[in-house]
Order: C-alpha cells, then sequence, then structure tokens
C-alpha cells in the first residue's frame, strides 16, 4: 500500500497554525494597544490623586504657620499597574517629592517704624543687607515630579509661597490661591519653609508640617522714599514658563499689586509705595534638618508697666513670641533673678516699692536685647494692691448689626488674679473729642445690639442699654462716660431731631458678670458718632485710640484697671451649627453672622463618627442647609462639628460648634429661685424642664459662691419628654454677704446640655 499521495490531515494542521497566528496578533495588538491605554488612564487617576493631596500639604503648611496646628499629611509618590496573566507591564510608575535648596526671599525699599526694642532692631535687620532697607531670609519650595510610563502631559507640582503651581512641558497654572500680599488689609504674610524632604518610589510617604515660628505679631512697613515696596519671593518653576507663571500671580493678586515680573528664577511684586503694609512671618519645617528658632537672633521688647509689675516679651527673627527663653531680671541695677517666658513668649516681675527694671537677653549686647521699665509701682492704687485685670491684645474694630461702618470696637480682658472677680461697670473715654456719640441701632441685646455688652467665656452676659430713638445718641463727655451694669436708670444724652439734651432712660440685663481665676471676658462698645447740632454720623474707630477702664469686685472690695488701646481691624465671624439634630433629619441648619473685616467665610462641616465633611462659602447672616448625606448620614449621639475659616485655604480658624445628634432640643420652662435664709445661706429651687423627643436625661443644680467655688449640688435623675421639681441649696456656717449664682443645668441621653443661671443676693 502506498501512503504518499494521502492528504488527510493537512487542512487541520493548516488551520491550527492559522489560529494560532491570530492569537498571535490579537495579544501583540492587546500588548501594544490596550494596554498601554489602561496604564495611562491608571495613571492619570493617580496623577488627579496626587494634585489633591498636595493641596493638602499646601493647606497643612499654611495652617502650622497661622494657627500652629501643623496636622500630618500624607502623598503617594507613584502607582502600580494590576497583574496581566498574557500581557507585560512597564516598571511601577515612580514619582519623587523633595525640597529645593534654600534661597533668600527679600521685601526691599522698607523701614518698620514701630518704636522702641521693636524699630531698633528691624532698623537693624534691614542695615545689615548690601544694599540697605531689605529684609531677608531664607526659604525653600516643595516640588513632585512623576515619572509615569505612559500618561505624557502630567505637570510637575510645585509648592511656594502659598501657591501651588502645576508646571506643563509649555505653561504652567495655579492650583490654589495665595495669601502672601493682601492690599484690603495692608498685609503681607509670608511662611518660611525649611528642611529636607527626598522622597522616591511607590509607596505611599508622610509628611509631618512642624510649626517653627507661629504667626502672632507684626510689624508696620513703610515706603523708605515713597517708591514701591518690592517683595521678591524665589521660584523653582522654569524660567522657559516665566510668562505663563506671571500671569497666574497676576490673576491672583489683581489690584493688590502695581507690578508683577518673573525674571532670574525670582517672581518680583511691587506694591504700591504710599500705603502701609503689615508684615506677618512664620516658618515651618517639613522633613529632616529643619532649624528652630529663638531668641539668640531676636529681641525683647515691653509690653506694660502697670499696677507694679513689668511684663515684657521675647521674639524670634520673624518677630513671634519665644516659649522658654532666659531672661535677666535687675531691679535698680542690681541682678535678682533669671526667669523664662511663658507660653505666650512673656515673663513679668512684680515689685514691692517703686523701682526701675531691667530684662534683658543675649546678655544684652545689643540694643534691642534688653529693655528698662522706669519707676514701676509709682501711682498704683491703694498703696501698692495691684489689679491682675490683663487685655492680652489690642482692641479690634466691630461692625454692629445696625450699621454699615466698623463703629463699635471689642476689647477682650483676663482675670489673672487668683480668686473671682465680678465686672461691674465700664468707663470708655476716646482720645478724639469728636467722638462724642455712642448708640446701637438694633433691636435686643447683644454684642452691637446695647451701648456696652460684656460677655464671659462661662457664658454669663452684662448689657447696658440706653436708647431706643434712632435721633438719640448717648453723650460722652471729656471726663468719660461711665456704664454701670448695675444700677444707673438715667443718662445725658443728645437728640439730633429736637436740638436738645435729654435724660435718657437705661436698662441693664445679667447685673455683675463673674470671672473665675484664668477667665477672659469680652466687651464691645457700640457704636461711636461724631454727634453735631442736628445731624450724627457714625465713625471708623480702625486706628482710633480710646482709654477703656473696668471697674470691678474682689473679695468685697471695689478696684478699677485702665486699659489704653489703639482700634485693629482682624477677621472675625460666628458660626453656629443647629441646636437639636435628629437622627432621621434629612437635612441640618447652619448659620453664620457677625462678621467683621470678612466679606465670604470657609464653613466646614464634619461628622466625627463617619469623618466624612463638606465644606462651603458662607456670608454674614446666610443660613445653609445641609444635606446629611454629605456627611455620611446622622446616628443618635454622632458629632457634628462646624468650622468658620478665614478663606478656603483653611489656615485661620475663626469659630467653632458642635452639637451631638440625638433630636428634640431641650427647654428650661421655669426656674425660679426663693431665698429661705436665715444664719444659713439656703434657697429653694423651682423648676420645670421638657425636651421635644423624650430624651431628657438629667437635671443638676449648683450654688456657686462669689469665689467661683460650688458649695452646694443637687441631681436629679430625668427621663421622657418632661420633668419638674423644688430642690433645696445651702451653704452652712454663716457665710459672709454675698451674690450667689444658682445654675440649673439640663442633660439630654446624647450629652447636649441647656445652662440658664440666676443671682441671688445674701443679705449674711
Amino acid at each position: 500500500m502506498r501512503f504518499s499521495r494521502d492528504r488527510r490531515g493537512q487542512s487541520v494542521v493548516v488551520g491550527t497554525v492559522i489560529l494560532f497566528g491570530f492569537l498571535i496578533l490579537a495579544l501583540s495588538l492587546y500588548q501594544v494597544q490596550v494596554v498601554p491605554q489602561e496604564n495611562s488612564d491608571i495613571e492619570f487617576e493617580h496623577s488627579q490623586q496626587v494634585e489633591g493631596e498636595f493641596l493638602d500639604i499646601r493647606n497643612a503648611v499654611e495652617s502650622a504657620s497661622g494657627t500652629g496646628d501643623g496636622r500630618s499629611t500624607s502623598l503617594k509618590l507613584g502607582t502600580r499597574y494590576p497583574q496581566r496573566t498574557f500581557a507585560l507591564n512597564p516598571p511601577a510608575a515612580s514619582g519623587r517629592l523633595s525640597t529645593t535648596e534654600p534661597r533668600a526671599l527679600r521685601i526691599e525699599n522698607v523701614t518698620v517704624n514701630d518704636g522702641g526694642n521693636v524699630g531698633a532692631y528691624w532698623s537693624n535687620r534691614t542695615n545689615e543687607t548690601a544694599t540697605g532697607d531689605t529684609i531677608t531670609f531664607d526659604t525653600r519650595s516643595l516640588r513632585y515630579s512623576p515619572g509615569y510610563n505612559e500618561f505624557r502631559d502630567a505637570p510637575d507640582l510645585v509648592y511656594e509661597h502659598s501657591l501651588v503651581i502645576a508646571e506643563f512641558d509649555s505653561s504652567v497654572l495655579g492650583r490654589s490661591g495665595q495669601i502672601a500680599v493682601d492690599s484690603d488689609r495692608n498685609r503681607v504674610r509670608l511662611t518660611a519653609l525649611d528642611g529636607t524632604v527626598s522622597e522616591s518610589g511607590v509607596r505611599r510617604t508622610s509628611l509631618d508640617p512642624e510649626t517653627l515660628s507661629e504667626i502672632e505679631r507684626s510689624v508696620r512697613l513703610n515706603s523708605t522714599d515713597g517708591d514701591p515696596i518690592v517683595v521678591e519671593l524665589p521660584t523653582d518653576v522654569s524660567m522657559e514658563r516665566a510668562d505663563s507663571l506671571e500671569q497666574q500671580w497676576r490673576d491672583r493678586l489683581g489690584d493688590d499689586a502695581e507690578s508683577v515680573v518673573v525674571a532670574g528664577g525670582t517672581v518680583r511684586i511691587e506694591l504700591d509705595g504710599t500705603e502701609g503694609y503689615r508684615l506677618e512671618l512664620g516658618k515651618v519645617g517639613l522633613g529632616s534638618d529643619a532649624t528652630g528658632t529663638n531668641e539668640s537672633d531676636g529681641y525683647i521688647t515691653e509690653v506694660s508697666a502697670a499696677d507694679g509689675v513689668a511684663v515684657a516679651e521675647v521674639r524670634d527673627r520673624y518677630n513671634n513670641p519665644v516659649e522658654g527663653a532666659d531672661v535677666e531680671i535687675s531691679v535698680d541695677g542690681t541682678a535678682v533673678e533669671t526667669a523664662r517666658t511663658d507660653a505666650d513668649g512673656r515673663v513679668s516681675y512684680e515689685v514691692g516699692d517703686v523701682s526701675d527694671v531691667e530684662m534683658a537677653i543675649n546678655d544684652g549686647s545689643d540694643t534691642w536685647d534688653s529693655v528698662l521699665f522706669e519707676n514701676v509701682g509709682a501711682g498704683v492704687p491703694g498703696g501698692g494692691v495691684e489689679s491682675l485685670l490683663v487685655a492680652p491684645e489690642e482692641a479690634v474694630a466691630f461692625n454692629g448689626p445696625g450699621s454699615a461702618e466698623r463703629g463699635g470696637f471689642q476689647l477682650d480682658i483676663e482675670n489673672q488674679h487668683d480668686t473671682q472677680v465680678r465686672i461691674t461697670d465700664v468707663t470708655v473715654l476716646p482720645e478724639d473729642p469728636r467722638l462724642n456719640g455712642l448708640s446701637d441701632k438694633a433691636d435686643a441685646t447683644g454684642p452691637g445690639r446695647a451701648e456696652l455688652n460684656v460677655e464671659s467665656e462661662n457664658g454669663a452676659v452684662g448689657n447696658k442699654e440706653v436708647l431706643l430713638a434712632d435721633s438719640e445718641y448717648t453723650f460722652v463727655p471729656n471726663s468719660g462716660l461711665r456704664l454701670n451694669l448695675q444700677s444707673g436708670p438715667e443718662k445725658r444724652a443728645y437728640d439730633t431731631r429736637f436740638e436738645e439734651y435729654i435724660d435718657a432712660e437705661t436698662d441693664f440685663s445679667g447685673v455683675e458678670v463673674p470671672l473665675n481665676s484664668g477667665e477672659g471676658a469680652t466687651i464691645t462698645l457700640a457704636e461711636f458718632y461724631e454727634v453735631g447740632q442736628t445731624g450724627a454720623t457714625v465713625a471708623d474707630v480702625v486706628g482710633e485710640t480710646f482709654s477703656v477702664t473696668v471697674g470691678y469686685k474682689i473679695d468685697g472690695e471695689r478696684r478699677t484697671k485702665q486699659f489704653v488701646t489703639t482700634v485693629e481691624v482682624r477677621p472675625a465671624g460666628n458660626v453656629n451649627l443647629q441646636d437639636s439634630i435628629a437622627p432621621s433629619a434629612a437635612d441640618f441648619g447652619v448659620f453664620t453672622d457677625q462678621f467683621q473685616s470678612l466679606t465670604t467665610g470657609q464653613v466646614v462641616v464634619e461628622n466625627t463618627a463617619t469623618d466624612q465633611s463638606v465644606s462651603f462659602e458662607s456670608t454674614d447672616g446666610e443660613l445653609t442647609e445641609v444635606d446629611s448625606t454629605d456627611v455620611g448620614g446622622l446616628s443618635g449621639g454622632d458629632e457634628i462639628t462646624a468650622t468658620l475659616y478665614e478663606s478656603d485655604a483653611q489656615e485661620t480658624e475663626l469659630d467653632q460648634d458642635v452639637t451631638v445628634v440625638g433630636g428634640g432640643a431641650s427647654a428650661v420652662n421655669s426656674f425660679e429661685v426663693t431665698d429661705r435664709s436665715g444664719n444659713q445661706a439656703r434657697f429653694d429651687v423651682d423648676w420645670v424642664v421638657t425636651n421635644d423627643d423624650g430624651n431628657l436625661d438629667s437635671v443638676e443644680i449648683e450654688l456657686i459662691n462669689e469665689n467661683g467655688n460650688t458649695v452646694d449640688t443637687v441631681f436629679n435623675d430625668a427621663s421622657g419628654g418632661g420633668a419638674s421639681g423644688t430642690d433645696q441649696l445651702r451653704q452652712t456656717g454663716n457665710p459672709p454677704a454675698q451674690t450667689y449664682t444658682v445654675r440649673l443645668t439640663v442633660t439630654d441621653v446624647f450629652g447636649n446640655e441647656v445652662v440658664e443661671t440666676r443671682e441671688v443676693e445674701y443679705a449674711g
């Protein structure tokens, strides 16, 4: 049998070869076309993720500089591709995060006109440079560079001087706002970045910004000769893209700058030389080898010398307070002790007799290293009994609800006595005699809604209402206007409608305002007018100087403390979260008000239980309804926080409010105190409380003496939607005559509290 002509099986072999060829071709096409496209998509998604994380780093650095809150951040340097069975991947796409070498940031053609050691120190700083009239310090940029295999248009990211730049091959785009220059507030705010970061690879790396010098103080800059003030910022962006970078800065500066030029590795910004600017400086460390600040290249300056106590403050080269600095103290030329500055950079020394007190740092080798307080203790009332009521900061301009001008101001005070004091009255005297009228233009009571409002940190409030008619203005005499929180039914006023002086009725609430040791209070006076024969014009009090004398009682003795303050402008605002939020609520309200020098604020609402948050812009008097799903939903006991920031950069926190989810609000329907005292203090308290959703938990009644000590407490368990009772509070042992505070606290099952107080006089 012959097989040479047998063709059976050839078609199967040929078909198999052809099919295998098609398979090889399909795999090749998949490898060449599909795999690169899928990997490019993965790299693009990573690029978007990195940009958001890079912005988080920027915000954390600015927050560390402005508030001292250096929260931890992280960034995923690169990305990996999914496993493929029949195709090959390139190596994982890595990225690099690094800081540049330090370069000089310069502020040119400036003088610092502050007096004393402040002016002496900064005058020396400007004269240290070859050209003079220049302030310099080193800073760095932070750069992220991706190493993608397929995504060809991915930009490098650069953070410098509060701005994040996306640097492409042919142009740059800004990815954030800038806060370096703000001419609306006449402010230059700069943060020096220090430390070494050099990370590369695919893994996630963490960054913990370290506050080396927190922005707390400022100095006033003026042009040396009226020519523009120059701020020269080093940049790590390639000068091949200088025109594009220049446009990004121009867009963000707007009218804040007269000129912007990018050349030679710098961004040169020229500011109006006829204006004065406040310079705020900070320093933040990233990575390793960051250098902290101390008093060694800073200075010491006088804070106050009143009531027998000399107070000085030590600052670093960024003009911010230094904690833990050694200060040599001498009295009448004799060294007495070495003290260390507190958390506010301050040190104080109390004298018994009238003496000269000198405080020095760094061996007192330079003019600005020592400060001399002459005749400390002179004129102390009461033969040397000092007042430890202090005002840590200058007063801040306040725009009351009834006015379009910043016609009032707020002054924060603090009780540094070791016992409770009670604020009884406030006397105000403007330095400018033209400010001869005071009148609020709003209904109800509260800050800006009464001529005088005093409110403690614990919520105790005293109001003084003088006028109701729009044409009436409380007269401010040359001796000052005293507003008493306890009495005084009439005040002299001027009525522009009838062109005559009248006796105006007065009203007050809250009576005396107690301040425990270490507790602060805010005094609001609103609003000042220039009153003429037939009309009145509200004054802008920014830059005006006022004498504010606070009257108070301590251990039954009356004292006064005078503060002389010049009103400043600082952004301020309140945020109020809906008090009662039910677990079933589809949404809840957030209200912002009392904005001062603030057009819009940024509100961040967070559910700490779900770790989800939502942010939005808000204006003065705006109510925003927040969708509950935006914070991960609501459950009973969830803590919801609303935080108001100055801007979307979230570097300056202005206010915060917290509500615990748990249904309807509690209310105090009745709260009456009856004096049953004889030889001991004894009071009957009748009360009725309710809760909208039946979530009552407890009712606590406390008796608090004038020293702020709780001398008796009655605790009542409660449940459901309502409760009532009569409790007796007492202090035995024949206590002295005084004013007691009775405090009632209603708590629901979720920890929400409602507090009310009553004042009651005990005759002894």
